[in-house]
């Protein structure tokens, strides 16, 4: 993932900078920042599926875990190759220990764009770069986290008429509490109009 902003580190520069403005002017500046990512991006991952696994062969090949979830979910890595840290679990049935053998993929997403990419090279979502993972089967989870900012707000919502996707809470308890439900397909639909006979 992306390195964290250390705040300390940072902000005694800027303290500093604003003591000798305010000394040199004789007034006092205010900063202000929009902290929403640092406050709440680790707050929320996005939950997906892995629904097919492909090998492609020859000059550039790579392996590509293919999920139920992608830019209609997380739109950061497709606009700006934003990197979120990714895990793979258990999920096929095939075993309840993931193991650790590992391998190089490219994740992509469910959207028929050749955007819908979760491992863009960083900053360049253009690119495509392989992640280094726990090996997956066919039906095992994958986790993105940092997904509480930025993502679910972004997200392409209902393109390729896929359905907003429902969410939940986890408390302090670890109780899980549906916050947002799926959207039915109606909903999807609902303010389409039907088009007059006579524009035919």
């Amino acid at each position: 993932g992306e390195v964290t902003t250390d705040l300390k580190e940072i902000g005694k520069p800027v303290a500093d900078a604003f003591k000798e403005f305010a000394k040199t002017h004789g007034r006092e500046l205010n900063l202000e920042i929009e902290p929403g990512t640092y406050l709440v991006a680790m707050s929320g991952a996005l939950v997906a599926t892995v629904q097919d696994k492909v090998f492609t062969t020859g000059d550039g090949s790579h392996t590509f875990l293919k999920l139920d979830s992608g830019m209609t979910e997380i739109l950061r890595p497709s606009l700006y190759g934003a990197i979120h840290p990714i895990t793979i679990l258990p999920g096929s049935g095939k075993t309840e220990d993931i193991g650790n053998e590992t391998e190089e993929v490219i994740i992509s997403g469910h959207c028929c764009e050749s955007g819908d990419i979760l491992t863009p090279k960083p900053g360049e979502p253009e690119d495509l770069e392989e992640r280094k993972l726990r090996k997956a089967e066919i039906g095992d989870i994958l986790v993105v986290d940092g997904s509480g900012a930025y993502c679910s707000g972004m997200s392409s919502k209902n393109y390729n008429s896929f359905p907003e996707a429902p969410e939940v809470l986890v408390d302090k308890e670890g109780k899980v509490h549906l916050i947002r439900a799926r959207q039915t397909l109606e909903q999807v639909y609902q303010n389409e109009v039907e088009i007059p006979e006579e524009i035919f």
